[in-house]
């Protein structure tokens, strides 16, 4: 019985990871986009996505995100002392940059430090 398990158990295998294979070699490179409208329901769901990909608090987005440029650069705050200046040093942090794509007529956030890339429900854009 043992015999005959071990060559199904081999069969199955190499047929999920062939049917995995298939699935990637159709799917259409991803471009840069921008977003073709933006309200307060998009702004959210940017805000959703890129707080789930980094971590920490929801980041704040300007009305006109993602409409002339693919990119995101987000900055981190600046340290402040007890007196309300900003602590020389504290803030050596690179930014965080997400890319807006659009891949088989759906609109992606790519976070390229994670490499994770995210399907945002909802959201439309056009390629740049």
């Amino acid at each position: 019985m043992a015999k005959l398990l071990l060559p199904l158990a081999t069969l199955f295998a190499l047929g999920g990871c062939q049917g995995v294979k298939d699935t990637s070699i159709n799917s259409e490179p991803a471009k840069p986009a921008i977003l073709t409208s933006v309200n307060p329901s998009v702004v959210a769901t940017l805000q959703q996505a890129i707080q789930q990909a980094k971590g920490g608090a929801l980041v704040t987005l300007a009305d006109s995100v993602f409409t002339k440029r693919s990119e995101l650069l987000i900055d981190h705050a600046m340290s402040k002392g007890s007196d309300g200046r900003v602590i020389m040093g504290a803030h050596n942090i690179k930014s965080e940059k997400f890319i807006l794509q659009l891949r088989n007529n759906q609109c992606e956030l790519y976070y390229p430090k994670k490499e994770l890339t995210t399907v945002l429900e909802g959201v439309t854009c056009k390629e740049l």
